[in-house]
């Protein structure tokens, strides 16, 4: 199964980040636009291009969060014409118009070509702007991150509502590298961030970042890494009900010197105190968890993946993950959705795998059920890519519906499309996703953004496929005390020279 792995200088963190977790708007204004547009029957499957001076940036989405308008603003990663890593963010409008597309980055060339400033997360913000959270790499944040240093620091970008830089910083988190992997606003105004970050030994922990409205860090608190032997990450954060803060990931032990590597759940409080930090494993497999909510009965919903070895009979499983904690974190019950083995003649020879889905992101709906996004095997004559998956869950797990999205190139009838890092809900009950699809004949990728009703349809349109069958099954995870160590830190913000620039968009508008 595909993973997305974000290599920010020495760090590296799963960016899965993306989560649906709500958006904090101006009551009225919110109330005024849900009411203008929920009665709207948008649907739509449409295919974003960046172009900068005459060349099309090639595009790898990462999240998509709704707009107070019924919208949506979308993030993807590019590199410019002068071969640095910057953020493309295009604001779509109810029916999926481009209402403006910026580029954000080093504001002049720093280091050489493969430098970046990178975003994974962002938020519309209370002001109407946006906050953008990710990583940056000489790309000239003072004696934090000085140009030429191979120095890897989170970073955090302020954009206008019209996307115009506000205000960047750059944070050295660790000594040796860090990297933001989500970012939501606070009820205070302020934000949260969480990541990871490198200690002197190289050995890898979860952080969390409370920061206030300009970026200044309140407080930081660092779990792991333990003595070299546990390590640690988060993916996904956000404020809860009561004011403290709930983040998820991964924290993984070395066993014969390879990493087994397991699903980690931490409670703060709203002053960084750790209220409670709960890991889930399996005897003979693993686990990650990508993205974490809060659920209408105060407890939480966590998504992402899972194998085990002695599925099948020894044959292996794997499948998409989806816990449900109690407000304490404790386990109620557990689910994941797997399709079993499929073996495929390829011409030469007989290859196997198993047929699974990742869940990056988790999303629960009006009627206390869980929308589902990330990818899931396709079955092919020869061969099982992965393409990306939407399914609706009910409150007890059970699988309602599920569908594939992808684009196809005609000539052979192929897929174009590999998953969905993200997706957000939208006003009327319905669903948002985004991810890559490939441009055959430029052979870079495009935004692909898919918008359906709440059963996960857009009209009758032919990007819209049946997914591989799935079964909900018992992942059999048992609870499980990582007993990571918690430090207080002080990360001072430096200010980062980051720029933007507008850029022109082609759509391509399949239904």
């Amino acid at each position: 199964m595909k993973s997305r792995l974000l290599v920010l200088g020495t760090a590296v963190l799963v960016c899965a980040s993306a989560g649906m977790l709500g958006l904090s708007v101006p009551a009225a204004s919110a109330a005024a636009t849900a009411r203008a547009v929920t009665g709207a029957s948008e649907t739509f499957v449409k295919a974003y291009s960046a172009i900068l001076n005459g060349s099309q940036l090639n595009l790898s989405p990462v999240d998509v969060q709704a707009t107070a308008d019924g919208g949506s603003i979308a993030l993807a990663l590019a590199t410019s014409p002068k071969g640095l890593g910057v953020d493309w963010l295009v604001k779509l409008s109810p029916a999926g118009v481009p209402q403006w597309q910026e580029q954000a980055g080093c504001a002049s060339p720093q280091g050489a070509p493969g430098d970046y400033a990178d975003g994974v997360s962002v938020q519309q913000a209370t002001d109407g702007g946006y906050v953008v959270g990710g990583g940056t790499i000489d790309c000239g944040s003072g004696i934090s991150c000085p140009a030429l240093s191979g120095q890897s620091c989170a970073l955090v970008e302020k954009l206008t509502p019209a996307g115009k830089l506000s205000w960047a910083r750059a944070y050295k988190v660790g000594p040796d590298g860090s990297a933001i992997s989500q970012i939501r606003q606070t009820a205070g105004g302020g934000y949260i961030a969480a990541g990871s970050f490198q200690d002197a030994s190289q050995d890898t922990g979860a952080f969390i970042l409370k920061l206030d409205a300009a970026g200044t860090v309140q407080w930081q608190r660092d779990l792991g890494p333990a003595g070299g032997t546990t390590q640690a990450y988060f993916n996904s954060v956000q404020q809860a009900s009561d004011g403290g803060y709930v983040a998820a990931g991964v924290y993984y032990t070395h066993v014969n010197g390879l990493p087994d590597q397991q699903v980690l759940v931490a409670k703060f409080g709203g002053d960084g105190t750790l209220a409670w930090q709960h890991g889930f494993a399996a005897a003979n497999g693993g686990g990650s968890g990508f993205s974490v909510i809060q659920t209408a009965d105060g407890g939480y919903a966590v998504a992402g993946n899972w194998d085990n070895t002695t599925f099948n009979s020894g044959n292996g499983a794997q499948g998409a993950l989806l816990l449900k904690l109690d407000a304490r974190g404790a386990l109620q019950w557990q689910k994941a959705y797997s399709g079993g083995v499929y073996c495929f003649f390829n011409g030469y020879s007989e290859t196997c795998t198993d047929i699974g889905a990742v869940a990056y992101t988790v999303h629960q709906t009006s009627d206390g059920g869980y929308l589902l996004a990330g990818d899931s095997s396709l079955k092919l004559t020869d061969s099982a890519p992965i393409e990306p998956w939407q399914a609706k869950v009910d409150a007890t797990g059970t699988l309602v519906w599920q569908h594939l999205y992808y684009q196809t190139y005609q000539p052979t009838g192929r897929p174009l499309g590999e998953y969905f890092p993200s997706a957000a809900s939208a006003p009327g009950g319905r669903f948002l996703a985004v991810g890559p699809t490939l441009d055959y004949p430029t052979q870079k990728d495009l935004l692909f953004a898919v918008r359906t009703d709440s059963s996960g349809l857009a009209g009758t349109c032919g990007d819209v496929h049946p997914a591989t069958p799935l079964q909900a099954i018992n992942p059999q995870l048992a609870a499980a005390a990582p007993s990571l160590p918690l430090q207080a830190a002080t990360t001072p913000a430096a200010a980062s020279p980051i720029g933007t620039l507008a850029t022109l968009i082609s759509t391509q508008q399949d239904c």
